[in-house]
């Protein structure tokens, strides 16, 4: 290939998306099912409950693209140590210990966030903003008052939509594995308020799908 066409393709792919903090149009604030996600993984045990989780708060553009890995402070658990008593309950690693997660999410996510005259304009305030959304927005809650449960049977994926969508008052995106809710995400404006979720790739699921009691 010739050097100079590779030099653009490389160009086009790691800098067409800015990786400059606060520069992103949209929040997606990602939950996870745990028991859709322990099915395929290893799950540390006495981390599993039926709940929706937090995964992340996730900059993001309006044509699916987002930065990552922005310039800005490192993780340090001391800034949020206020916090971690709800940030173990809230937003934890199935996987790993809750610490390395946050400061994993926090390094790729969280430092794309942060601008000074924002309302996350700092670590605390990333993951407080985390933990007031994940409060506000009751997934588990929300479904049922629709009169939605988690089970073993099949309903349509467009009808959990139409619940949450209700309840909350924005379209959310939806990711399903082998038929199974895994992740639902709302979509968060900057000044931290529901919005409709675009259409994203790899956020809708087809069909009939489950919401899992067990796994």
């Amino acid at each position: 290939m010739n050097k100079f066409l590779a030099l653009a393709l490389f160009a086009l792919l790691f800098c067409s998306v800015s990786d400059k903090p606060g520069d992103f149009d949209f929040y997606l604030f990602v939950q996870q099912w745990i028991y859709s996600y322990c099915e395929s993984t290893n799950c540390i045990q006495n981390k599993i409950r039926e709940a929706f989780t937090i995964h992340g708060l996730w900059p993001e553009n309006q044509d699916g693209s987002y930065p990552s890995f922005c310039s800005g402070p490192s993780f340090n658990v001391k800034d949020i140590e206020n916090l971690e008593n709800q940030l173990n309950i809230d937003w934890i690693s199935l996987t790993e210990a809750n610490e390395d997660f946050w400061s994993s999410e926090f390094s790729k996510h969280g430092t794309c966030a942060i601008e000074s005259d924002s309302l996350v304009n700092g670590t605390y305030s990333y993951f407080q903003a985390g933990i007031d959304l994940y409060q506000k927005l009751n997934l588990t809650q929300a479904l049922e008052t629709e009169n939605i449960y988690p089970s073993s049977k099949y309903i349509s994926a467009s009808k959990i939509v139409s619940a949450v969508q209700n309840q909350f008052g924005g379209k959310p995106g939806m990711q399903c594995d082998d038929s199974k809710i895994s992740t639902i995400a709302m979509c968060i404006t900057k000044d931290l308020a529901i919005m409709d979720c675009p259409d994203l790739d790899g956020w809708s699921c087809d069909g009939d799908v489950q919401w899992p009691s067990s796994y």
